[in-house]
């Protein structure tokens, strides 16, 4: 017994749900709706209050029955029109020999909060006002100028104040009911559009997320590939020029081609390894850093390039982010001049200020037809801009007054600790 009442209680939830999702979502169904059971029920109250004495015919009480209701199915499509139309509406029907109808009244009553629920706001107050006046007006013009001179009791004069102030409060309570509306539907709708705005933010922030993460992993391989291909470029093309007149050193620069392409290789499966990660967080690692700069310094050297270092401040452990982006200008500015310049020499300065590490990498390459693409046009430079900004650093590349060209980049970090 207790099953079947709960499994009654469930069904009957469900199917109120789906009745108030039905109103929600049909609001023009819904008003219609409302103006059929207000105007039923009005005309029964017509028919069981009807007179035999009335001097109207029961089909004209009828027509202006429907005259005052019916314009109630398009509130919400003109709420400040049927508004000021209704209460000429119910004047014109107090004026007859017709029973009164409470559902008029009611009628009269919804649509003056359905205007202040959606009416514009320029005309909102002033078409109530004007209403109100209208309908206090002709009660109190029926009480003491219509009736002058009749035998009208005091009782009756009472009851008809007292019927104007009841009109005065329930006309008050609509137009505070229908303001709070007003405000609740804005607040919805702020909401909504904040929901959409949110929702769209969203949405740019994974497809800005996606492209700064596309752009991060171009820049990983750019770095890595472009940098070891162009120095096993340069190593075979020495290697060819003195492959027949030195053997045994073309053999040892073969072996450093062979060597780079194995290291490119691994770091290349680092890279599509860190990419495979599903639920990797951390940035890709391990990463290399000024501490390995010795090994790259090297290795470029190898190539014919001649390269001198000079560190000034006092070193210091940076943050991983400023040490992999730091090691990776160096490579890349090391990579364009070999690429753009050839073996020519190159200084590298590192500078160690407080709170910030400064990069200096200069070469005394002639200005070649290559340099306006070395300067604009490099993917390198974007790459090493972009590392830059970053950090909210600062960056340089330009070519230099007496030949050459010269790269500056400052790495900024705070809060950092060794």
């Amino acid at each position: 017994m207790q099953n079947r009442y709960q499994s009654f209680n469930i069904r009957t939830v469900k199917i109120v749900k789906r009745i108030q999702q039905w109103f929600h979502s049909h609001p023009g169904g819904t008003d219609i709706l409302i103006t059929l059971a207000f105007a039923v029920l009005a005309l029964l109250n017509l028919y069981v209050n009807w007179g035999t004495g009335s001097g109207l015919s029961s089909f004209f009480a009828v027509l202006l029955t429907l005259f005052v209701i019916l314009p109630l199915a398009f509130r919400r499509r003109y709420p400040l029109g049927i508004l000021i139309f209704m209460t000429l509406a119910v004047i014109i029907f107090r004026e007859f020999d017709i029973p009164e109808s409470p559902f008029i009244n009611y009628a009269l009553l919804l649509a003056f909060f359905n205007a202040g629920a959606y009416a514009p706001p320029r005309f909102r107050n002033w078409g109530r006002s004007v209403c109100v006046l209208m309908v206090i007006g002709f009660l109190t013009y029926s009480i003491f100028f219509q009736q002058r001179g009749s035998d009208v009791p005091t009782q009756t004069i009472l009851y008809q104040i007292s019927a104007v102030l009841l009109n005065v409060f329930l006309f008050a309570a609509a137009w505070w009911i229908g303001e709070v509306f007003r405000i609740r539907n804005q607040r919805e709708l702020e909401l909504q559009e904040r929901t959409r705005q949110l929702e769209k933010e969203r949405d740019e922030n994974a497809r800005r997320a996606v492209m700064d993460e596309r752009v991060r992993i171009a820049r990983e391989l750019h770095d890595v590939v472009a940098h070891h291909v162009s120095v096993m470029g340069i190593q075979a093309g020495a290697a060819r020029r003195i492959l027949k007149q030195q053997p045994e050193k073309a053999n040892d620069v073969l072996s450093q081609i062979e060597a780079s392409s194995r290291q490119a290789v691994a770091e290349l499966q680092r890279l599509l390894g860190f990419l495979r990660e599903e639920n990797h967080v951390d940035d890709i690692a391990p990463q290399p850093g000024l501490k390995q700069l010795q090994f790259l310094l090297d290795q470029m050297r190898l190539t014919g390039l001649s390269i001198s270092v000079k560190k000034e401040g006092q070193e210091i452990s940076l943050p991983p982010g400023v040490d992999l982006s730091a090691y990776r200008i160096v490579q890349e500015a090391l990579t364009n001049t070999l690429k753009h310049a050839g073996q020519v020499n190159a200084d590298v300065t590192i500078r160690y200020l407080r709170g910030a590490v400064e990069l200096e990498i200069k070469d005394n390459g002639n200005a070649t037809q290559s340099e306006p693409d070395r300067e604009n046009k490099g993917r390198g430079l974007i790459g090493m801009r972009e590392r830059v900004s970053l950090h909210g650093g600062e960056f340089f590349a330009g070519r230099l007054p007496q030949g050459g060209f010269s790269v500056k980049a400052k790495l900024p970090f705070t809060g950092w600790n060794q």
